[in-house]
């Protein structure tokens, strides 16, 4: 296995001085980000690696028990720890571990009990300062159970509250009070939850239904990030349920992180049933709603190293970096982002350039901000106005009448005028 990846880590870090944008190697999955920069992730669910800005990709552990790894890689605040799923050498079986960068050393944490296959437990988050570390395990063989880890009370059981079914814990609080994350429902839908002191509870949306899988959550608990069927969610103890859309019906998308303040989450769009490495990343903040997260970079004026972001996987806590994979036109490729020093204005974060969706078209042209736009034209490539309108709603505009070729399109949103090339297939 490791050859297979060795070369993939190569020149992976060569970066340019000054550059905002990194490329971190090829099929390298970074899943979360320090408020230093310090990026972990996995290359091919092979191998633990962190990135710095100074050194580049760095491999940190190779699963030796033939499986790949479970769970996502994260790291502390203060980019002195990570957590993930590795082999123990003494059994040879895959569990959750802490790994110290400064004496490149893993601590195993063990599990409760029982394994499945070659795993006896998986990590899958961690508090800011490496206190506590959540996941499941597995009580018996054919049952997962959400767990927390504290170096005082080892791995303890957070339990099931539908019998025979899973439970999974994603992400916790700083104080380590409040776990997120998942129970599945007698039919084997996942459905979002938290514990709090060991308490479960279900999270429900503004119609008093059960929300999908809970991702990430503020340190303070009162914010939650996850994703319900088709669309990422917001849930706030105080503002309740908010859902993040995407003008294409055809994408679904999921929520994956949220910085400590609450105010910017990062996640992606997919086709629907696609792979998610053939979506779209986005950044979102209540005042500038959903942005495409190429469109937000190229808006800073940063070279995108030719990286579509289509799986932004964390914004660190401070919120000036992320993180995550994306794709080239022959290559997956992890990334990490770099913000302007004191991280990202979210109160600026505009989504002002024009996208329609989707490109090719071939009945339904959809715009971002609908909303603002106050007139559309239309041109052939001879120049000719082929359809104007200034009636424009969420809904579309109707291009199904217009014959194949390419065109450009004249949107007017207040004193601005944006063209954009347009394909009807």
């Amino acid at each position: 296995m490791k050859n297979l990846y060795v070369a993939a880590l190569f020149l992976a870090g060569f970066n340019l001085a000054q550059s905002q944008v990194y490329d971190t190697g090829s099929f390298v999955f970074m899943t979360d980000v320090s408020n230093n920069g310090v990026a972990a992730g996995n290359v091919m669910n092979a191998a633990h690696l962190y990135w710095t800005e100074d050194a580049g990709t760095l491999e940190i552990g190779e699963l030796t028990s033939g499986d790949y790894i479970s769970g996502y890689t994260n790291v502390t605040s203060d980019g002195k720890f990570i957590s993930g799923t590795m082999t123990n050498p003494g059994t040879n079986y895959d569990e959750m571990a802490k790994y110290e960068i400064a004496t490149g050393t893993w601590a195993f944490l063990g599990g409760l009990g029982a394994m499945s296959d070659m795993t006896v437990s998986s990590a899958w988050g961690m508090t800011g300062d490496g206190s506590a570390i959540v996941g499941l395990a597995y009580p018996a063989p054919s049952d997962a159970h959400a767990v927390k880890w504290t170096q005082a009370g080892g791995v303890v059981d957070l339990g099931s509250t539908v019998p025979n079914r899973s439970s999974r814990g994603n992400s916790i609080t700083d104080d380590g009070t409040i776990v997120v994350g998942w129970q599945d429902n007698d039919y084997g839908d996942r459905e979002g939850v938290y514990w709090k002191n060991g308490v479960q509870t279900y999270l429900k949306d503004d119609n008093g239904m059960n929300t999908g899988e809970a991702v990430s959550v503020t340190p303070d608990g009162k914010t939650i990030v996850g994703f319900t069927f088709d669309n990422p969610f917001i849930w706030n103890e105080t503002e309740g349920y908010t859902m993040i859309t995407h003008p294409d019906p055809d994408f679904s998308g999921a929520a994956s992180s949220i910085t400590d303040d609450g105010k910017t989450v990062v996640g992606y769009f997919r086709p629907w049933n696609g792979q998610a490495v053939m979506g779209e990343g986005f950044i979102y903040t209540k005042e500038g709603g959903r942005m495409n997260l190429n469109e937000y970079v190229a808006s800073l004026g940063f070279d995108d190293l030719g990286i579509t972001f289509a799986l932004p996987m964390a914004i660190s806590p401070n919120g000036q970096y992320i993180t995550g994979a994306g794709r080239t036109d022959d290559d997956i490729r992890g990334f990490v982002i770099k913000l302007p020093a004191g991280g990202l204005a979210t109160a600026n974060v505009q989504n002002t350039k024009m996208t329609v969706y989707p490109n090719p078209a071939q009945d339904v042209l959809y715009f971002n901000n609908a909303n603002k736009v106050s007139s559309i034209e239309v041109y052939n490539m001879v120049g000719q106005k082929v359809l104007s309108t200034t009636a424009i709603s969420k809904e579309g505009l109707d291009v199904s009448k217009l014959t194949k070729g390419a065109y450009v399109v004249k949107v007017k949103t207040g004193n601005q005028t944006e063209s954009v090339k347009l394909i009807k297939k």
